[in-house]
């Protein structure tokens, strides 16, 4: 395995977002571009992208502005910056065009999971012509506090008063509202992260994390734009009908409406003409079943067989 450090220019005009690229060490059949969550950086897909790379496809992932270690070199921790739902779009577009000058012949396909399958449905409907096959993990959809619970208006009188940069006070726990209320013994309020508590446990104290740590106003406003779009009924239609989709959560999963948001996706898509669409759900597991030791074996298989697949 060879990793190349990447650096390039954000689209929102302040960060150098830092990437890296893995090459197997057997001929490359694909590329497969790993999307990261909110508050958290791309290596803690490591155990995926070992996966991905035993089976012979080229891996790109980046830190998206705000996280992980672009958040270390800029020192801007939860904010993505000026206009931040277009940008982490557009900052996924470039690492692919990077990645594709050095893989042209390559089929590419995106793996996005949470916050990073919103980026990853984004990129769909922007860029899609480029991809063979998108994978959604932990799908975002229905998340009750986004659709009812987060006052909007006072989030925008609250950026019109004090200014975008102001830190969150209470924005982000309306959008998560509920979160745990399925559990039971509840340890913390990240115990939907997974079902293993080590993995709660490694989530909360990785210094390149920063999930509970205050967004700004306007990183929390671009964040509920960017589900917005992509959840819109609009968003399939403007989705290529033969893009392959392969949808992956627990029922458990809050981010997912406990997998009815995740069949809601599913459902949606074929409505609207897309008739290659796969949904995989695993029952009694939380958030990160691709990170969870009892779950992230059958992840992993099931991306790999679903790029296989669609390798022609």
């Amino acid at each position: 395995m060879a990793i190349r450090d990447i650096q390039f220019p954000s689209a929102n005009g302040r960060d150098q977002i830092q990437g890296w690229i893995y090459e197997p060490v057997r001929p490359a059949r694909a590329v497969v571009q790993v999307v990261h969550g909110l508050g958290e950086h791309s290596r803690r897909y490591l155990h995926m992208i070992t996966r991905l790379l035993d089976a012979g496809f080229v891996v790109a992932a980046d830190d998206h502005a705000g996280h992980g270690r672009t958040a270390v070199v800029s020192g801007e921790w939860g904010d993505t910056g000026p206009h931040g739902a277009v940008a982490v779009v557009e900052d996924e577009a470039a690492l692919s065009r990077m990645v594709q000058e050095t893989h042209p012949d390559l089929p590419f396909f995106m793996f996005g999971h949470s916050w990073g399958s919103m980026i990853a449905r984004g990129f769909a409907s922007a860029h899609g012509e480029v991809l063979s096959g998108l994978a959604l993990c932990g799908v975002a959809s229905q998340i009750r506090g986004i659709d009812e619970g987060v006052d909007r208006a006072a989030l925008d009188r609250r950026i019109a008063d004090e200014g975008g940069m102001a830190r969150d006070d209470g924005f982000v726990d309306q959008m998560f509202e509920g979160f745990t209320s399925r559990y039971d013994h509840v340890n913390g309020p990240t115990d939907w992260i997974a079902v293993d508590p080590a993995v709660v446990l490694d989530h909360s104290r990785d210094p390149f994390n920063n999930l509970q740590a205050p967004m700004t106003l306007r990183f929390v406003r671009d964040f509920i734009e960017l589900y917005d779009h992509v959840t819109a009924p609009e968003w399939y239609h403007g989705v290529a009908s033969d893009l392959p989709v392969l949808i992956m959560s627990g029922d458990m999963d809050p981010v997912a409406n406990y997998g009815e948001g995740a069949y809601h996706v599913a459902n949606e898509l074929q409505l609207s003409g897309h008739r290659d669409v796969r949904t995989r759900i695993w029952t009694g597991y939380r958030h990160e079943i691709h990170n969870d030791p009892d779950t992230r074996e059958e992840v992993e298989r099931e991306l790999v067989d679903f790029i296989a697949r669609h390798l022609a």
